[in-house]
Parts: structure tokens; sequence; C-alpha cells
């Protein structure tokens, strides 16, 4: 617990002397197009590698019938990366005086749109929150034994705190140092457990195979199964441009400081997936080494309604004092990187949408005030959620985290897109909602993968207001520049 703490306030620390001073909504939101695009890249990636990631991948592989399949997984998601670069980056950062990628899909297509949309990213960055703050804090009780409710609302706090500082200027350098922490913790897990096994490496990558685990792709056609290379690569691609959409894109892309910088840190963020092969690696090497050494029987009946435990057991029994609290800072990192990114996003579209157009007039002063305000609003209402799907991680983190946000990503999905070539009005988007909500509802009672969702539901709520429109395409993508919305 020391060791975790010198790191949390050496990490407050850092951040906040490379933030500087922020005086209006624009510095705390976008940065004031500042920053360099190698840091915005480190946090986009960041962001992406929460502890669902860093502990859930391994338990995945680690389970009896777990393999490397996930990696079909990663190459979708590196792939969507470089496809948010070239189509949402660009028009992003080349459209002015707008303050919210929602402010973006209004001006592209029509205001009560974009509060729609609003509205549907308010609840996606909910979901997701919640879900992965559940992950951290499962962690951090087996090894405090403080309880589900108190670790969930020690690491909030952190996250609270983080975000409130200097907003995305610290969000985006404490993303960029903890990048670096866990980049870290995850190749040191993995030589560690690579030296304590005791048969010779080729001899485990063997016996490894001859258990099924090293299977990295699954050319299946089932649609029923979701680790196939046809539901990893379509469907993470199609997250990743739902994803752009939101005001945690937005953030980055205006903090960059010139368009091809902005394309460049999404384009990277895509080679920095190398994170999530490690950890894969990790999984791997957690069944080598309790196949030499044997599961106690304690572990094993826990495992049965808590799977994602294995690795942080692993860090708390086998790891000497002080290097597991840098493992455990390391899981830390990964969680408080994604929650104060969802802390700044959830407080920036509160104030810039419902916030400021009620309460015209008042000083920068304030609105900055209220952003702090409305960032521990979201806190609690992240630590709510938590505790709400506690009851539900029997199923395996890494499902819950994937699944429950592809019943809205299809949506999303269309609604990017629709924005993004110009085209659609609420009537026919309401329309096609209500058509990606069926779908949905038709895939998910068929038995078809949660992957497949997004794609075929979006695709067709796409293809619904397209046929309905009738305008033609708007390649450019871009809001002329006009009066301010909002935020300057």
């Amino acid at each position: 617990m020391a060791v975790i703490t010198v790191v949390m306030l050496g990490v407050t620390w850092a951040g906040h002397r490379l933030s500087g001073t922020i005086s209006d909504r624009r510095g705390f939101f976008q940065a004031d197009g500042t920053m360099p695009w190698w840091a915005v890249s480190a946090s986009i990636i960041a962001t992406v590698v929460s502890a669902v990631t860093f502990v859930s991948v391994p338990a995945a592989v680690f389970a009896p019938e777990g393999n490397l399949t996930y990696f079909q997984v990663i190459l979708g998601l590196a792939l969507g990366k470089v496809v948010v670069a070239r189509l949402l980056a660009r028009p992003f950062y080349l459209s002015e005086n707008l303050a919210t990628s929602y402010h973006y899909i209004g001006a592209r297509i029509d205001a009560p749109t974009g509060s729609f949309s609003m509205a549907l990213g308010l609840l996606l960055n909910t979901i997701n929150s919640g879900v992965k703050l559940l992950t951290a804090s499962l962690v951090l009780d087996v090894i405090s034994g403080w309880g589900l409710a108190g670790c969930a609302l020690f690491i909030i706090a952190i996250s609270a705190v983080w975000g409130a500082l200097a907003g995305i200027k610290t969000v985006i350098w404490t993303d960029f140092l903890l990048f670096l922490l866990f980049a870290g913790g995850a190749l040191f897990s993995l030589l560690y457990m690579l030296g304590e096994l005791t048969a010779p490496l080729p001899e485990t990558i063997v016996w490894l195979d001859a258990q099924a685990k090293l299977v990295l792709f699954d050319f299946d056609t089932d649609m029923s199964k979701s680790s196939t290379i046809w539901a990893g690569v379509i469907g993470a691609i199609c997250l990743s441009i739902a994803q752009g959409s939101t005001q945690a894109t937005w953030q980055r892309v205006k903090a960059c400081r010139s368009v091809h910088d902005a394309c460049k840190a999404f384009d990277f963020a895509a080679l920095f997936y190398v994170v999530h092969l490690l950890i894969l690696g990790v999984g791997l090497a957690l069944f080598a080494f309790y196949g030499e050494k044997g599961l106690p029987q304690a572990l094993t009946a826990q495992l049965v309604d808590a799977p994602d435990r294995i690795f942080p057991y692993f860090i708390a029994t086998e790891l000497p004092v002080g290097v597991s609290g840098l493992f455990v800072a390391a899981i830390f990192a990964a969680a408080i990187s994604t929650l104060d990114s969802a802390l700044a996003e959830g407080s920036d579209l509160t104030v810039n949408h419902l916030y400021a157009p009620l309460c015209k007039g008042r000083s920068e002063s304030h609105y900055l005030l209220m952003s702090r305000v409305f960032m521990v609003f979201w806190a609690l209402v992240f630590f709510a959620l938590a505790l709400f799907f506690s009851r539900y991680s029997a199923q395996g983190l890494l499902q819950l985290t994937f699944k429950l946000p592809n019943y809205i990503y299809g949506a999303i999905f269309a609604s990017i897109l629709l924005a993004r070539f110009g085209i659609g009005s609420l009537r026919l988007i309401l329309c096609g909602f209500v058509l990606a909500c069926a779908i949905v509802a038709g895939l998910s009672l068929s038995g078809v993968a949660f992957f497949y969702w997004c794609p075929l539901s979006g695709a067709a709520m796409f293809g619904f207001v397209w046929l309905f429109d009738r305008r033609p395409l708007d390649f450019s993508g871009v809001v002329s520049a006009g009066p301010a919305t909002s935020g300057r």
C-alpha cells in the first residue's frame, strides 16, 4: 500500500506540473491545442487499455477453454484507430467554433439530432465506466480486503482529483505517465513468470500448444461465435468508429497542435496496441506457471464465481512485497487512465450541452467551477453503477465490457457516419434508431455474437436514413466557421 501511495502521489505531482494553468473551458476541455501528438497518442491507448484489459484478458487466456483468439479483436481495434484518423480526426480538427463532437453532429445534421446523440454518448460513457471501475475495485479488494464499495470509492476519488486539476491537460499527461507504468508492468510480469518456470521455454511452448492455448485465428463463419476473425476485426473496427464519435475523441483531436498531429496521434495509437500482445502473453505465462505449481483449492473455488481474480491473486501471493505494489499500481494506472478521461468527457458534455444553455451569461471562472463540480457528480454515478454491475461479474468482466455497450453501439456508429457525410434528420434518425434496436434484439434472441450487433444494426440504420433522405453525400465532413457554439 505504501508503494501504491507513493506512485499515485508521484504521478499526480508530475501530471500537475506538466499541465500548467487554465483560464477557460476551452483550455480545461481542449487544452488550447497545445499538446504534443505523442502524449495524445499514449493517452488514446491508455484510455482503451483499462483495468478490464489488464485483468480480464489474462483471465480469459487462463480459462480452461481460453486461447489467443482475442488477438483478432486487437487487430480490429488497431485498424479501427487508423480508420478513425482518416474518417473523423481531420474533419473534427478543421471544424471550428464547436465545443463537442455532438455539436459537430448537430451542425452537420440538425441540433435535435446532436442532443439525441449526446444522450446516447453519455449512456455509453456511463456503462463503460461502471464496468471498468468495478474491475479495478476487485483488484484492490484482493490486496487490501477493504470491501468492494470502499475500493471503488478510493479509486474514483483519485480519478476525480486528477481530472479536476487542469482538465484534459492533466488527463493526457497523467495518461502518458500511466501508459509507461502499465506497459512496463505487463512486460515485467511476463518476464518474471517465465523466469520462475522450471521447464525450458521451448518445452513450455510445445506444452501450451498441446493444450490448444496458442490458437490465434478462427475463420469459422458461425455467427454465434464471438471469437472469430470476422466478428473480431469487423466488429472491432465498427466499435472504434462508434467510440470515435465520443467527446473523448473530440477532446484529444482538438488538443493537438495541428491536423497533421491529430492524424498522427491516432495512427501511432494503433502501433501502441502491442501492449495488448504483452497482456496476452501474461495470460499464457499464468497458465504455464500454475500448470507447474498447481492451483490452491480455495482459489479454484473462487475462480468459479470471479474468474478475473487469477492475475490479482498471483500479484498478491507470488510477487515480493514492494514489487507487488508496483503491479497493483500498474493496474490502477490502467483503471484511472480510463476513468479520469470518462469524468472529463461526462463533465464536458454536461456543462456545454446542459448547464451552459440554461445558465447563460456567467463568467468563465463560474463554468470552470461547475466543470469540476460535475466531475464529482459523475464520479458518484460511476461508483453506484460499479456496485450494481458487481452482481454480474461471474460471467467475466471482459464479456461484460464488450456486451453491454453493444446494445447501443450500432446507433452511435450510424449517427457519426450520417453526420460525417451530412445526411439525415431527427425524424429519420429516430426511426432508424428504433430499427437498430429491433435488429439488436433480434440478433440477441437468435444467439448471434455481440460483436456483430454494431456493424449489422448500424449499417441498417445508416442505409434506412440514406434511402429516405436522398441527399448526396458530403465527403468533406467539415463544418464551416460560424458563431461560437460554446466554450469560447
